[in-house]
């Protein structure tokens, strides 16, 4: 299974907190972690180690920051050749985690502003060959939408995390195969905040598949002929940083895979709890045969 992850690449600055700061307040971190991050670089990472071919297409700038990430990103075995240097320093996001798992991000886009849809039609003729190309919101909106043109003219699948959400153009909508929204995402999409009524809107934009992510709830799939809820696995969450990119990716190999709509579904909570269970973003994303283990426990 081929498949191009286009997005950002950041430097995580990981502080765990006993509790998330309130406006005007100084807390102590009781830990702090420097590791590999950014929503697209997250998704390529979780596709490979869940058994995809995949390239990135991306940016990261010329300083010591962005030469970590590209060796972290080769180590999982992702081709980097789509990675572009730029003189703008390598995006990076401040987080901080309470004891629940709860987070809040900061983030500063840097290089990833720097990524235009010129570099990436470079790479058409791999987007060509690639079963599906996965796309971001932490990229500049022009990328993203031309990404999505240019993916549907050259006849590969499309899926979408729209996060951070963004308006889009109404027309990109009908390129879309499948979009994976959170609750605040879909409500920002289509200003309904009943999931299940935005899940239908979006269908009526010209979606083929929408999967709503739920948190500990689960997710919630809607196309034009079935509507499925998915309960979650019950962990105890740790760090809730990236499950969203592992429940995307998951959620991608296993219908690349040909799995039921049951059985996706189930594999992509199984990527995302164990996500959370772990601290850190790329750190905490889970093999194949972890997820595969995972799923026996929680049939016994």
């Amino acid at each position: 299974m081929k498949a191009i992850a286009i997005g950002s690449i950041n430097m995580d600055f990981t502080m765990s907190v006993d509790h998330l700061p309130v406006k005007g307040e100084t807390i102590a971190a009781k830990s702090f972690k420097e590791s590999a991050g950014g929503k697209g670089a997250n998704q390529a990472v979780a596709l490979s180690r869940l058994g995809a071919d995949v390239m990135m297409i991306g940016a990261v700038g010329r300083d010591g920051m962005g030469s970590i990430l590209m060796n972290s990103l080769k180590r999982d075995g992702i081709e980097t050749k789509g990675i572009k240097e730029v003189d703008a320093p390598t995006g990076n996001a401040f987080i901080t985690v309470d004891v629940d798992g709860n987070n809040t991000i900061v983030v500063y886009p840097g290089a990833n502003y720097e990524l235009d849809i010129g570099w990436v039609e470079a790479f058409k003729e791999d987007i060509r060959a690639s079963d599906f190309v996965i796309l971001q919101m932490e990229i500049p909106i022009d990328t993203v939408v031309g990404s999505i043109e240019l993916a549907n003219r050259l006849g590969t699948n499309v899926i979408l995390n729209p996060a951070p959400a963004k308006a889009l153009p109404d027309h990109i909508y009908r390129m879309i195969d499948m979009i994976i929204p959170n609750e605040t995402e879909i409500a920002l999409l289509t200003g309904i905040e009943d999931v299940k009524q935005g899940a239908r809107r979006l269908l009526e934009k010209g979606v083929k598949r929408v999967v709503v992510t739920l948190g500990e709830k689960g997710c919630l799939y809607v196309d034009a002929e079935r509507e499925l809820m998915m309960e979650g696995n019950k962990v105890r969450a740790v760090d809730s940083t990236a499950a969203g990119d592992a429940f995307t990716a998951g959620l991608a190999i296993s219908f690349g895979r040909g799995d039921d709509l049951k059985s996706a579904l189930k594999f992509a909570n199984a990527v995302g709890a164990l996500t959370v269970t772990r601290v850190g973003a790329q750190d905490s994303l889970p093999t194949y045969k972890e997820v595969e283990m995972f799923l026996r426990r929680q049939e016994k």
